[in-house]
């Protein structure tokens, strides 16, 4: 009998761990560059430079990672009806450091001339002096995470932390 609580027990330990496992909204999400995919698109995530995600709370304490091949995609999702999902968390990449940011604090340079993936022309940058720096270099704006999402997708309301 023992055996087999032992065996039960290990059993759903093996399960829980081999699980998708709970989403920590706090932890920017890992992206296989060529081959997830943006969640907005559908288009093959190529280039870290632009790459984006959210975290949605679809339920108490049950949130989904969405990532996307630009931050202007990020942001016009946002600005999309998406049902009763509520973003809790915003990431982007660096341009430079191609490190993962909070999307809150991080600057925002709009320019024309940026390629990006889908056009939307917009880098993040962790500081403002590498933003102005981008700016110049590309002819755009440098704008912060309220202006940038009220700029790219009519979010307006949008508050320092994402909120409305």
């Amino acid at each position: 009998m023992q055996h087999r609580t032992i065996l039960f027990t290990l059993l759903i330990l093996l399960l829980s761990a081999c699980g998708g496992g709970t989403v920590d909204p706090n932890v920017p999400p890992e992206i296989v560059y060529g081959e997830d995919v943006c969640d907005r698109c559908g288009m093959i995530i190529g280039d870290d430079r632009f790459a984006a995600a959210l975290v949605m709370e679809k339920a108490a304490n049950d949130y989904e990672q969405l990532l996307f091949d630009d931050a202007g995609e990020m942001f016009a999702f946002a600005g999309e009806d998406n049902g009763q999902s509520k973003i809790v968390s915003w990431f982007v990449h660096d341009y430079n450091s191609r490190e993962w940011l909070d999307a809150q604090v991080a600057w925002f340079v709009v320019a024309d001339d940026l390629q990006t993936p889908m056009g939307f022309g917009v880098a993040a940058c962790a500081h403002e002096v590498e933003a102005l720096a981008l700016a110049q270099e590309w002819g755009g704006e440098v704008l912060t995470f309220a202006q940038a999402a009220e700029q790219i997708d009519g979010l307006e309301g949008m508050d320092s932390h994402g909120h409305k």
